[in-house]
């Protein structure tokens, strides 16, 4: 099933040499999200990195190792849902988030032909 989060904000994390290793990010509900990545796959961070916040994307994998801290694994799927930042923006100022993340949900679960 596809997870689906609302990034407010993304911080590129660079290693010694400059080169972008992980990207730590918040919801919209103030969790914090961190992006990895290893020598072999940065895609993620490389689809990410210059993206307009907040954005609402999808991933396959999300992995909880503290109550409030979220990873998304440099091997899982991820991608953005396109709609514009500042639609995005408006309905977070709406405080329609949370209908927002669970429109996207409905939208997922709905059988194909069906919407």
């Amino acid at each position: 099933m596809q997870q689906v989060l609302i990034i407010n904000r993304l911080i590129p994390e660079k290693d010694a040499s400059g080169a972008l290793v992980r990207l730590s990010g918040v919801t919209h509900d103030g969790r914090a999200v961190s992006f990895e990545s290893c020598a072999e796959q940065r895609i993620n961070l490389l689809a990410l990195e210059f993206q307009q916040t907040p954005l609402v994307m999808l991933t396959d994998r999300l992995i909880q190792p503290f109550s409030e801290i979220w990873q998304v694994p440099a091997d899982a799927l991820v991608a953005v849902v396109p709609i514009p930042a500042d639609q995005v923006r408006a309905l977070l100022e709406r405080g329609e988030g949370d209908s927002l993340r669970d429109a996207v949900k409905d939208q997922l679960s709905a059988e194909p032909g069906s919407a």
